[in-house]
């Protein structure tokens, strides 16, 4: 093996390599060779005694970059320096069959050698032909790793995945992944694990059992399920840009010619790799060129802009030297502003510009410019013909490298017109003031509180002296209707219910411009007692018809509403006295009425006795009628109403006995029955209405003159019934016919009377309780030609 080893050193791929990589598998192939020549039998399993030695060679070789003339020269020089050693040795026997078994297994490893390297440098070119075929469709790394990765494990039967692991921050990142049961994201720190020994000691390793090996300590390799695990470097020269892994769940070994196979597609896949970075850096640094560009031609786009804006611009602008106050340059609304042309302006001191008067301030304007970003000042400026104007001034000081202020930019703007309209302003508000103050005075002599509120923010901005003397808290101005009921308290409805803030009259007129007409209100004071309030609301509009603001009145009605409560307890106190006396005096006057009519039937009676007793009993009979009355009156007012009791029946029946009573007591007046055709037929208190006829006819012949006829017309209104009680004479007059259906108004004035023959003035109230109690209604009508008509309208049936 030394002779050999000096004789092959000759050939340019053996030169690198150390000693044993470079005598590789040939010591153990002498030895097969040698233990078949002393085993004898010929040249029979030769090629079955070499095995896979040969082919392991041929793999290491083609790895190594041998070419295949450089294979066979190391065999031929081999088997030379064999047969130079053994013709060479002392005491040498001649052994035919031994040599020709040598000469059979050197042809044997020799061809086997061949065919090997043949076959796999075949593979292997394909495998890097599919790779440089995938590497050209993916310009960038994140494209390009799925292909290559996906050729690996179809090139190589075994494996079940692949990833790539790549060099990132001095870290190991999972970058892609081919296959089942690993994931992308993992991170491995250079030097720890299989991935990381593989990355510091640059180079290959072969694991045949995942789970119980201890150089494999990344989870997410362990708990893929896999077996073999194979990693080879990713390297250029010196630099290392990752590490490439391929396992396989279903088989321990890695042939050396996929092992081969797998480290010449990681060296390709290197150097496609770092093509696609190189690439990568140049796509950005050519679009970060192309954007250095479009900013550059954007930025002279927008240089052009300004100059436009510059120029066209209405405000005036100026550039300033700072070393010598001139103007730079100005622009045309600044030239114009002065009266001069452009031309005129450039190269003058800025001071020429200010008015005579003005100049000496302009100094410390300047040292203020310098020494803050910005200015704003107002000053007085000169025109060319002599004429001043006020100004606003905007000064910014642009600074070099050393902070020393080289120019500054002004733009001035003149507020001539501005000045007039705040001098305008300050009149119409001084006008306003002195007319809000007139009103103010004018609210104050009121004797309703007035108070005003601007929409949409309900901002209390004034109110009346009365407003402070009825709640009795001094009026401050306030944000918000919601502020001042914080301050001055809530209002409650008569019930007591609280107001909401949108329930309050004046929210309602300023937010949906309702108009509130005397709304009750209690409204605290500052002592804790509530004052009653009328208050009234309306919105004030514009000339659009939007709502600006809205005003409220304020009238306390405190004491009228308590004198209106002591006159309505008096009221019902003595209805409630005349119920109860009215009432009591039923019993006594029964017996009175019971006593006077056992006497009128006693024969024995003498006759001036008898008219007094007759007497009594028509006095009872009045008192009877009387207190009936009063018993209805009171149910009218305290009892919800007259009750009627309603059952079918003829109306024309209850006329016609209404009739024949009053003919009875009237026996020397006429009296006339008119029924038009038609049904009278409905559902009625006959006994309430017979009293109805009864008092309008009683009324109609107490005041109508003795020869006046009284006419009595019942006629058919189709769902109604019309009954019209009409009597000739003096007329009702206008002042007592609104107040004709009260109770207890006598009949004072012509043609007139409260009841028929009581005296009580309680007959047209008790009519009119009747008539709405049946739903109905009563008109009256009253001339000196026409003469007085009680109209009265009942519904056939209830509604």
């Amino acid at each position: 093996m030394s002779a050999w080893e000096a004789e092959v050193r000759r050939i340019p791929a053996a030169q690198a390599l150390p000693r044993l990589a470079l005598r590789d598998g040939l010591p153990r192939l002498l030895e097969v060779v040698a233990a078949l020549m002393r085993r004898g039998g010929g040249t029979l399993g030769v090629e079955a005694g070499l095995g896979e030695i040969p082919d392991r060679h041929a793999i290491e070789r083609l790895g190594e970059g041998f070419d295949l003339r450089q294979v066979v020269t190391e065999y031929r020089l081999l088997r030379a320096c064999v047969l130079k050693q053994w013709t060479a040795r002392e005491n040498a026997t001649h052994r035919p069959e031994a040599e020709l078994v040598f000469h059979e297994a050197m042809d044997e490893a020799v061809a086997a050698s061949v065919s090997r390297y043949s076959l796999a440098r075949e593979r292997t070119l394909q495998a890097l032909d599919r790779i440089s075929t995938a590497a050209l469709g993916s310009a960038d790394a994140s494209g390009l790793l799925p292909r290559l990765l996906q050729v690996l494990r179809e090139t190589v039967a075994v494996v079940d995945v692949a990833a790539v692991l790549l060099v990132e921050g001095g870290v190991l990142r999972v970058e892609c992944v081919v296959g089942r049961g690993l994931t992308t994201g993992a991170v491995v720190p250079l030097g720890e694990g299989f991935a990381g020994t593989v990355a510091a000691t640059r180079q290959s390793l072969l694991v045949r059992e995942v789970r119980s090996d201890s150089r494999v300590s990344e989870p997410w390799l362990r708990d893929a399920e896999l077996t073999a695990l194979f990693g080879v470097p990713l390297l250029l020269d010196a630099q290392l840009l990752g590490v490439v892994l391929m396992g396989s769940q279903g088989t321990r070994e890695f042939s050396e010619e996929d092992q081969f196979l797998f480290r010449a597609m990681a060296a390709r896949t290197t150097a496609v790799l770092l093509q696609a970075q190189a690439h990568a850096r140049e796509r950005e640094a050519r679009a970060e060129a192309e954007a250095s560009l479009a900013r550059l031609r954007e930025s002279e786009a927008g240089l052009r802009r300004w100059e436009q804006v510059f120029k066209r611009l209405g405000v005036g602008v100026a550039v300033v030297d700072a070393v010598d106050e001139t103007l730079r340059e100005v622009n045309p609304a600044f030239a114009r502003m002065h009266g001069y042309g452009k031309e005129e302006l450039t190269g003058r001191r800025l001071e020429d510009t200010f008015a005579p008067e003005a100049r000496g301030v302009l100094p410390r304007h300047l040292a203020v410019a310098n020494s803050k970003p910005s200015h704003e000042y107002e000053s007085l400026h000169i025109r060319k013909d002599g004429t001043r104007f006020p100004v606003f001034t905007h000064v910014t000081a642009f600074k070099d490298a050393s902070g020393r202020v080289e120019q500054r930019v002004a733009t001035v703007v003149d507020i001539t017109q501005r000045r007039a309209m705040e001098m305008d302003r300050q009149r119409l508000l001084n006008a306003i003031e002195a007319e809000r103050a007139r009103l103010a005075s004018v609210l104050d002599q009121m004797p309703a509180g007035v108070f005003i509120a601007e929409a949409p923010s309900g901002r209390l901005v004034m109110a009346s002296r009365q407003v402070e003397v009825i709640t009795g808290k001094p009026f401050h101005p306030s944000e918000s209707m919601g502020h001042y009921l914080d301050d001055y308290g809530v209002s409650l409805h008569p019930d007591g219910r609280p107001y909401t803030l949108d329930a309050l009259p004046l929210a309602r007129s300023l937010r949906y411009g309702e108009v509130v007409q005397s709304e009750e209100m209690l409204v605290p004071r500052a002592d804790g007692q509530y004052v009653t309030v009328l208050l009234s609301s309306t919105p004030i509009l514009n000339r659009e018809g939007d709502i600006i603001a809205a005003v409220a009145t304020m009238v306390d009605v405190s004491e009228r509403r308590r004198a209106q409560e002591a006159e309505l307890q008096a009221a019902r106190f003595g209805e409630r006295l005349i119920a109860i006396v009215s009432h009591d005096l039923r019993n006594p006057l029964n017996a009175i009425h019971l006593s006077a009519t056992q006497l009128l039937q006693s024969e024995a009676l003498p006759e001036r006795e008898r008219r007094l007793v007759t007497r009594i009993a028509r006095s009872g009979d009045r008192m009877k009628r009387m207190i009936a009355e009063l018993l209805d009156f009171t149910r009218g007012r305290l009892g919800g109403g007259i009750p009627i009791q309603r059952a079918p029946g003829d109306l024309r029946s209850v006329l016609r006995l209404g009739v024949e009573e009053l003919e009875a007591a009237w026996p020397d007046r006429k009296l006339t029955l008119r029924v038009g055709p038609g049904h009278y037929e409905g559902a009625w208190d006959a006994d309430r209405l017979l009293q109805v006829v009864s008092n309008l006819g009683g009324n109609a012949l107490q005041y109508s003159p003795p020869d006046a006829p009284v006419t009595f017309n019942l006629s058919d209104g189709g769902d109604s019934v019309v009954l019209e009680v009409h009597n000739p004479g003096e007329p009702i007059s206008p002042a007592m016919l609104p107040r004709l259906f009260d109770p207890f108004r006598r009949g004072t004035m012509a043609g007139v009377g409260g009841g028929g023959s009581s005296g009580l003035g309680l007959g047209l109230y008790i009519v009119e309780q009747v008539v709405k109690g049946h739903g109905g209604r009563i008109d009256v009508t009253s001339s000196a030609e026409a003469g007085t008509t009680f109209r009265v309208t009942l519904p056939r049936q209830p509604t």
